[in-house]
């Protein structure tokens, strides 16, 4: 059975105006704000009274377990910036890509991933289980989740690659420069699907804001912007910068 007030409905990439990309801390004009700080419309959730828009962020009320995902546009090719960080819970945040909302399955039958630190599953049906080979976690220093820390998802549809990249935001910054955390590889998983906000049982409060969206993507495709410069060479390469959308950070 749905959850009332699920929106079973297509929809098309909103037009990136003046007021969606103001203010945005990274520099891409085609970035789409999906969250002012106070109106949860553009979202939807699986449960009434999951989620909740208190002091300027997207809080999770750990009443269930469930997921929130944006309503307003569905991707396949994207880049995806957030700040996250747990309240109170005992699993790491989650967060879920390429899913379906037709028909609706538990976590939207979605790759998930899990900032800041870079767990992984893949709900898909048929999977439902870690991955395995198909997730690559990338060491890395362990970025506290009881503190905001901003990550940046890119996912390629056409290949089937998603990557992740985080840093942990330290005393007043709104940005940090990632390094990347997470890859997932798999070329029958990329297609068009919700971003989506998971809670992964009750108990867990999780909190995000500065959420940003960008598809098509414009700016830069296939490159973090988030990503420390310093960091997009691979010492085992000797200093060379590796080429493509699966590897340059």
């Amino acid at each position: 059975m749905l959850a009332a007030g699920i929106m079973m409905t297509s929809f098309a990439a909103p037009a990136a105006t003046a007021a969606t990309v103001a203010e945005n801390p990274y520099g891409d004009p085609n970035l789409v704000s999906m969250f002012d700080g106070t109106d949860l419309s553009p979202w939807t959730s699986s449960k009434t009274g999951l989620w909740s828009a208190k002091n300027g962020v997207i809080h999770g009320n750990g009443t269930a377990r469930g997921w929130l995902y944006y309503n307003k546009q569905q991707v396949g090719t994207f880049r995806w910036i957030f700040n996250v960080r747990q309240v109170k819970g005992n699993h790491k945040p989650t967060v879920l890509i390429w899913g379906t909302t037709d028909p609706i399955r538990d976590a939207l039958s979605a790759i998930q991933f899990q900032p800041p630190n870079g767990g992984h599953w893949d709900y898909r049906p048929g999977h439902n289980d870690g991955g395995g080979k198909l997730f690559k976690q990338l060491s890395h220093t362990t970025i506290d989740i009881k503190k905001w820390a901003q990550c940046e998802l890119i996912g390629d549809a056409a290949t089937g690659v998603a990557r992740m990249a985080c840093c942990p935001l330290t005393g007043t910054a709104v940005t940090c420069k990632g390094v990347e955390v997470l890859r997932f590889t798999d070329k029958t998983a990329g297609r068009v699907g919700p971003l989506a906000l998971q809670v992964h049982n009750s108990g867990i409060q999780d909190e995000y804001r500065g959420l940003y969206v960008e598809s098509p993507v414009v700016t830069k495709p296939g490159e973090f912007l988030t990503c420390d410069p310093a960091r997009r060479r691979w010492p085992f390469f000797r200093g060379h910068c590796w080429p493509s959308f699966h590897t340059t950070c």
